[in-house]
């Protein structure tokens, strides 16, 4: 072995070795994870309340939790889907009048709904009041309007 070749060798074997430094921290001094984890937790929080939405219009639509009653609404002829909603909703038989004009909509029943006098249970769905509204089906006729 040549000298230079072993100085190198001592030189390499004396020296302490260096720790690898990992940085983290942005420029700012912030954490590098941080706008991560305040993503995720964005996600969460909105994914959760997207959820509690999404169970809510859920449970309106399909009628869960509903107790098993009686009600009687009246349908007159100058009535709009909005003013029938509103009516279903007074009543208890609904919960959001703007998701149930939106079913009516979407399933076609908004413009077919009689007037009249109906009895719905409490328990009625959203395509079962449809169903009803749309029938024609009344308890009785439902007043005229007086001149």
């Amino acid at each position: 072995m040549d000298e230079n070749a072993e100085h190198q060798k001592e030189s390499f074997e004396t020296q302490p070795p260096q720790e690898a430094k990992t940085k983290r921290t942005g420029k700012s001094g912030v954490s590098k994870y941080a706008p991560a984890s305040v993503w995720l937790t964005m996600v969460f929080f909105v994914g959760m309340v997207l959820g509690n939405m999404l169970w809510l219009f859920t449970a309106d639509v399909l009628a869960f939790g509903r107790e098993d009653r009686t009600v009687e609404i009246t349908i007159a002829d100058s009535d709009t889907l909005k003013d029938i909603s509103e009516n279903l909703a007074q009543q208890g038989l609904i919960q959001f009048p703007g998701l149930f004009r939106l079913y009516a909509k979407f399933s076609g029943k908004a413009e077919s709904f009689f007037p009249g006098t109906y009895e719905l249970n409490a328990k009625y769905d959203y395509p079962a009041l449809a169903k009803v509204l749309s029938s024609g089906t009344v308890r009785r006729e439902a007043p005229l309007p007086s001149p």
